[in-house]
């Protein structure tokens, strides 16, 4: 009997079954017949990246506020051309040489001062003057020339995104990546000071930057040291939820209902038992057979939406095809568990026949 108890527990386990951004000189040594921009005359000394998360007045979303810093040194005067990426960008709001503010241009295949553009294969590709080439999209691009002066040189790019997210999570996670890959491009690139400012409401729940150097409740700061050596970070953010609500979603609600539909499982068995043993509890066979399959389903709703509403304010079910999804494999599950406790019953009989016999 413990091996049908066991299998009838696998059923039920079986039953529960990108914002980027960054710029590098997109022209190699040579590649640019008006003025020569050797690689090797200007290096990012340091690169500040502040984010916020802001919502927006108008749609209401989330999204996230990039104001980013270049230090750079330049080791004589020069027009030095910048592709940025950005990718989901909401909007470009400044490009910021030395205190002075400059235009941008979106690229465009045609003009032939983009010889670093090339559409191959259905995709457009932009090469920082080397033999590698990245998959970019036009909307995600902008270019501009920055006149820098020998010594240090200041460039601040201000943007805003949107944050990719997951509609079917009952705490709504955004995701957040930046594209550190244009760094390797550089003769030269510094340490990367990196600040996100979640606010009152947000946190970060997850990030592939390691340790922060500092974090308190409203700001959690990392330095990349070496950013060439990683294609990209990755930060998760979404809203602070309070203490019943992260204890729920850290066990989940599948498997709380998982734990309530064994209990029952359990208490099935055991009035069959006591059914035979004392005569008592004549229908337990059918009233188990008819509540216990979908007991799981009714606690998945349940504890789900209690977590629903512990953090959207909202008791309900949110996850798409729920109901299709019932409507589907319900059926299977009660023909599978009632034969499999048709023959507990069977078995169970049979023991207090072979003792009332002997």
């Amino acid at each position: 009997m413990n091996r049908k108890i066991i299998g009838l527990t696998i059923i039920l386990l079986l039953a529960v079954l990108t914002l980027s951004a960054n710029m590098a000189n997109p022209f190699g040594p040579h590649s640019i017949t008006a003025q020569l921009v050797p690689a090797g005359k200007a290096k990012v000394l340091h690169e500040r990246i502040d984010i916020h998360i802001v919502r927006d007045s108008l749609d209401y979303d989330d999204k996230s506020q990039f104001n980013i810093e270049y230090i750079i040194h330049a080791e004589e005067d020069m027009d030095f051309p910048l592709v940025f990426l950005a990718l989901n960008l909401d909007g470009l709001e400044k490009v910021i040489i030395n205190q002075k503010e400059i235009k941008s241009l979106t690229l465009d295949p045609s003009d032939i001062k983009f010889s670093f553009l090339r559409f191959k294969d259905g995709y457009y590709e932009i090469s920082y003057g080397k033999a590698e080439w990245e998959r970019i999209n036009l909307s995600d691009a902008f270019y501009f020339t920055a006149k820098l002066h020998k010594g240090e040189n200041s460039i601040k790019v201000q943007y805003r995104a949107f944050m990719g997210f997951d509609r079917r999570d009952i705490l709504t996670k955004y995701q957040i990546e930046y594209l550190l890959f244009p760094s390797k491009y550089w003769s030269s690139f510094g340490p990367i000071d990196l600040y996100l400012h979640p606010g009152n409401k947000m946190k970060a729940y997850a990030q592939n930057l390691g340790t922060p150097k500092e974090q308190t409740d409203t700001l959690v700061h990392w330095i990349i040291e070496s950013p060439g050596k990683q294609g990209s970070f990755t930060i998760e953010v979404g809203e602070k939820i309070s203490f019943p609500a992260q204890a729920l979603l850290w066990i989940h609600p599948e498997v709380l209902a998982l734990i309530g539909s064994i209990v029952l499982l359990y208490l099935h068995i055991r009035y069959i038992y006591k059914k035979y043993k004392t005569g008592a509890y004549r229908y337990a066979l059918l009233l188990g057979n008819l509540i216990v399959p979908a007991s799981f389903y009714g606690f998945c709703w349940f504890w789900t939406s209690l977590a629903n509403y512990l953090i959207n304010g909202i008791f309900e079910h949110n996850v798409r095809g729920y109901i299709l999804l019932v409507l589907f494999t319900l059926p299977l599950i009660y023909i599978v568990y009632d034969l499999i406790l048709f023959v507990i019953d069977r078995s169970i009989r049979a023991q207090f026949q072979k003792k009332q016999g002997e």
